[in-house]
C-alpha cells in the first residue's frame, strides 16, 4: 500500500473560497490519503455536518495557525503531513508531485511547490501576483518556476509543503506563537539541523491574493513583523533581512527629503523594469503604489517585531 498522506488545513472562517479548496482536495488523484480541516475560529464556525464523510474536522480554539497545524499533526497516523491553507486550490496531482520530491530524495526532511494564480483570480490580484513574483530575488516566498526536476531549497511555503511526519514531530513542529514566519521558522532549524528540504515546481497550488489596497498593506506589515521576530530570535539568515537596516544606514547619511527622493526613484525604476519585462505599460500607477506600501509596512512591521514582539519559544509537549 502506499504511504498514507494526511492532508491538514487550518481555517479562521468558512468562505467561498475555502469551500472550493475543500473541493480540489476531494478530488486529488492519490489513493491512501485523508483530510483534516482545523477550525481555528473562536467559537467553532465550521460545522462538521458541512462536510462529505471521511473528513475530519477538530477544534483548536483560536490558537493560531502554528499550534492548529501541530495539532492536526498530532491526530493522525499518515507517515506524511501535507499542508495547504484555506484560500488555495490544489492541483489534482499535487500528492504525488510532493511524494516524489521524497522518492528522488529519500533523505529529505520536506518538499514544497510552486504557487500560481487561479484562473478566476480578480484584476487586483493578478497585480498583486505579478509584484510578488517580480519581488521574489529577495525571499523565496513565491519562488520562480524551475526546469522540470526536483532541487534542493532552503525553504517552502506552508501553503504547499510536505513533511515526513516522524521528522515533524521530532523537531517540534511549526513554533506556537508565531505567524506568519512560522514556516521560515521550522525550515530554519531543521536546516541547522542537516536535515534536506527540496522543492518539485511540479508539486502546483493556486493561491489567491489580497482583492484590495487595505489588505495588501495589512499582509506586508505581517511579514514584516514576522521576520523581525526571526531576527530577534535567530539573527539575520535571509537576504530579505538584510533590508530594513539598509534603508536605516541610507536614511541616516541622507538628508530626509533626499531620502525620499532617492526612495521614489528607486521604486520607480524597479516599477519599470517590472513593466518591460511584462510589457504592461498600464501597469505602472499600481505597481509604484504596490512597491512603495510594501516597502512602507513591511519595514515598519519590521522593526515592530524587532523590538516588541514576543514570541512564546515555550514548546507544547512534543510539538
Amino acid at each position: 500500500m502506499k504511504d498514507k498522506i494526511c492532508v491538514i488545513v487550518p481555517v479562521k472562517e468558512d468562505s467561498g473560497i475555502f469551500r472550493k479548496c475543500v473541493v480540489s482536495l476531494l478530488d486529488l488523484d492519490y489513493a491512501n490519503y485523508e483530510i483534516i480541516i482545523v477550525d481555528d475560529s473562536e467559537k467553532g464556525i465550521i460545522e462538521k455536518t458541512s462536510f462529505p464523510q471521511g473528513i475530519k474536522v477538530i477544534w483548536s480554539q483560536s490558537k493560531g495557525p502554528s499550534y492548529a497545524r501541530n495539532l492536526a499533526a498530532k491526530s493522525t497516523d499518515a507517515d506524511f503531513l501535507a499542508f495547504t491553507d484555506s484560500d488555495c486550490i490544489v492541483d489534482r496531482n499535487w500528492l504525488k508531485e510532493l511524494l516524489a520530491g521524497f522518492e528522488e530524495h529519500p533523505d529529505a526532511a520536506a518538499c514544497g511547490g510552486v504557487q500560481k494564480l487561479p484562473q478566476d483570480a480578480a484584476e487586483f490580484e493578478r497585480k498583486v501576483f505579478l509584484f510578488m513574483k517580480k519581488a521574489g530575488f529577495i525571499t523565496d516566498y513565491m519562488r520562480k518556476e524551475r526546469k522540470p526536476g526536483i532541487a534542493e531549497v532552503n525553504h517552502n511555503a506552508s501553503c504547499n509543503v510536505m513533511y515526513r511526519k516522524d521528522i515533524f514531530l521530532k523537531e517540534s513542529g511549526f513554533l506556537e506563537g508565531l505567524w506568519p514566519g512560522e514556516d521560515v521558522e521550522l525550515d530554519y532549524r531543521l536546516k541547522k539541523k542537516g536535515y534536506k528540504i527540496v522543492f518539485n515546481s511540479k508539486a502546483v497550488v493556486y493561491h489567491y491574493k489580497p482583492k484590495n489596497i487595505k489588505s495588501f498593506s495589512r499582509m506586508m506589515s505581517r511579514y514584516g513583523r514576522a521576520q523581525g521576530s526571526l531576527v530577534r530570535m535567530y539573527g539575520i539568515f535571509r537576504n530579505i533581512q538584510i533590508l530594513p537596516f539598509l534603508s536605516l544606514i541610507v536614511l541616516l547619511v541622507f538628508p530626509l527629503s533626499l531620502f525620499f527622493k532617492f526612495m521614489l526613484f528607486s521604486l520607480s525604476s524597479f516599477s519599470v523594469a517590472v513593466l518591460l519585462s511584462f510589457g504592461y505599460f498600464d501597469f505602472i500607477p499600481l505597481l509604484v503604489i504596490l512597491a512603495f506600501l510594501a516597502f512602507i509596512y513591511w519595514n515598519v512591521g519590521f522593526w515592530i517585531g524587532l523590538f516588541r514582539m514576543r514570541v512564546d519559544r515555550k514548546r507544547q509537549g512534543n510539538v
